[in-house]
């Protein structure tokens, strides 16, 4: 019974977003984790040759090694201009409901999790996303974010992700954001906890913080790859 709740397991999809603040402090401090230009990734089971691009934005693509392999050059402000979506972009977006501050009125974002991947096999959409078993009943889910951000501020709010689960057991994911954004594109995490009874009823709640990941080589799968995962 357990198996085939974690099977009902979604898939967070691209995500583009623009940030408007609701207050905030004055002078927000920046992370002390450095920006970046590339995001370097590799896309669980590729096949033959290929690309890989970012919804949306079908200029901002990059070439597959036949290891699956491949640097995607993030692109400058110019090229998101007519893509950034108001605040109210944030929740649908990250398939979460609420609302985050931002201590800069005027600052915008945009953020990359999901890439379209098309090799010899086909097209499939691929997400910087991983699963793993901390426990026989307890599992934990990784996600990693490239966000741009305009300006200097701070997203502080605890927002309702339970559609990034898509599981009719957890009405309620509480996921609390404290990002520190510098101007540029930031590296952040977004870590999912959930926990299962006998009786299939689960917990799960999370957080959204800046990574010290920084240039590091991400995975990139498909859904069925993360439930595979995370299968019981």
């Amino acid at each position: 019974m357990i198996r085939s709740v974690w099977a009902k397991w979604g898939l967070m999809g691209g995500m583009s977003l623009a940030l408007v603040a609701c207050g905030g402090a004055a002078t927000p401090q920046a992370s002390d984790q450095p920006t970046v230009e590339t995001l370097n990734g590799k896309v669980s089971g590729w096949q033959g040759e290929g690309r890989v691009a970012v919804p949306g934005l079908p200029g901002v693509s990059s070439s597959v090694h036949s290891d699956g392999s491949f640097t995607l050059t993030l692109p400058p402000e110019a090229e998101l201009a007519t893509s950034v979506l108001s605040a109210a972009g944030i929740t649908d977006k990250l398939g979460c409901s609420g609302s985050v501050q931002s201590s800069a009125s005027e600052a915008q974002a945009y953020a990359i999790m999901t890439l379209d991947a098309r090799d010899s096999a086909g097209r499939r959409q691929t997400s910087a996303i991983t699963g793993s078993k901390s426990g026989l009943l307890s599992r934990r889910v990784n996600a990693r974010v490239w966000l741009y951000s305009d300006s200097l501020t701070q997203l502080r709010g605890t927002v309702n992700c339970a559609a990034v689960l898509n599981m009719a057991q957890i009405p309620e994911l509480p996921v609390t954001v404290a990002v520190n954004a510098k101007p540029g594109w930031n590296v952040l995490e977004l870590n999912i906890d959930a926990s299962a009874n006998v009786l299939a009823q689960v917990n799960a709640s999370g957080w959204l913080v800046n990574s010290g990941a920084g240039s590091n080589q991400t995975t990139f799968r498909t859904v069925q790859e993360l439930q595979a995962q995370v299968a019981f």
